[in-house]
């Protein structure tokens, strides 16, 4: 991908990021999802995603971290959203992202839609870098983090 004023297609920002040696979990239209293995089998997970940030070419970089209800059954969800950004701090924080979303994602379970398997509390961090390395390299740091609130044991 050559540096330019307009953003790169979605399908060109994919062949980048293949070409880097990144694995894509998804495509959209607005954003590649990243594909992550976190738990060290052949189950994956898309807590990153990379999208066109601004018509001057710009990428923005979001991480989605995470707390389980099933984790803490007690706990009010201020207080799973309070650990979640407490696991936030020291790693994408620290490295310039800002909170742009919380979410809660109910988890139904496949044979019956009525019933909730379990519910995630969900925090959108977010930053944008002017080049594509950086973006790049900032993808590769947020693959190597853990994104989600371990449960007492």
């Amino acid at each position: 991908m050559t540096t330019s004023s307009q953003p790169p297609s979605i399908q060109d920002l994919k062949r980048t990021l293949i070409a880097a040696g990144l694995e894509i979990y998804r495509t959209r239209p607005d954003a590649v999802h990243l594909a992550e293995r976190p738990r060290d089998n052949q189950i994956l997970d898309a807590g990153i995603s990379i999208r066109p940030a601004t018509p001057e070419g710009s990428l923005e970089v979001r991480v989605v971290m995470r707390c389980q209800r099933s984790d803490f059954l007690r706990e009010a969800a201020d207080v799973l959203y309070e650990k979640v950004r407490a696991i936030a701090e020291s790693t994408v924080l620290a490295h310039g992202f800002t909170e742009i979303e919380r979410r809660e994602q109910r988890m139904p379970d496949p044979g019956d839609k009525t019933k909730t398997l379990d519910t995630w509390y969900e925090i959108v961090f977010a930053r944008v870098f002017p080049s594509l390395d950086e973006t790049i390299s900032e993808a590769r740091y947020a693959l190597s983090l853990e994104k989600y609130v371990k449960g007492p044991e």
